[in-house]
């Protein structure tokens, strides 16, 4: 006679644990666009691999979720709003470093133009060995 472990059914938990995942994959989206704001770059470096396990996490599972039409409906709403802020953060981030770089190349132009001006002025000082031509006018 053959025995039969009883098969878990996979969709029994499966309902509440993409919930908490996708609810704080979107907590983090909220996060990056805090951490953005601030130019708070290490706390975004350490968010970023957590959303990174999250998305690998949340994909097997939407595959295998089977859900009622209006509850599918809904996810795939919040995947949407999830994705568009994503996205979102991605171009506000991109426009933050252009705004980090062009302040850096002004820096850069503006620490050259001291150098320039204090190598004039030593060899200015430097080159007058000669008398000042004003010493004896009066």
């Amino acid at each position: 006679m053959l025995i039969r472990k009883p098969q878990p059914k996979a969709e029994e938990g499966l309902p509440d644990r993409l919930e908490k995942l996708l609810s704080l994959y979107e907590k983090n989206l909220r996060l990056e666009v805090f951490f953005i704001g601030r130019k708070d770059i290490e706390s975004l470096l350490d968010i970023l691999p957590a959303q990174g396990d999250l998305i690998n996490a949340l994909t097997p599972m939407l595959s295998d979720l089977l859900l009622p039409p209006a509850q599918a409906e809904a996810l795939q709403k919040r995947l949407e709003a999830a994705d568009a802020l994503r996205e979102s953060n991605k171009q506000t981030l991109e426009q933050a470093m252009q705004e980090v770089s062009s302040e850096l190349e002004q820096m850069s132009g503006a620490r050259q133009r001291i150098r320039q001006m204090r190598q004039l002025s030593k060899s200015m000082y430097q080159e007058s060995n000669e008398p000042a031509r004003l010493q004896n006018w009066a």
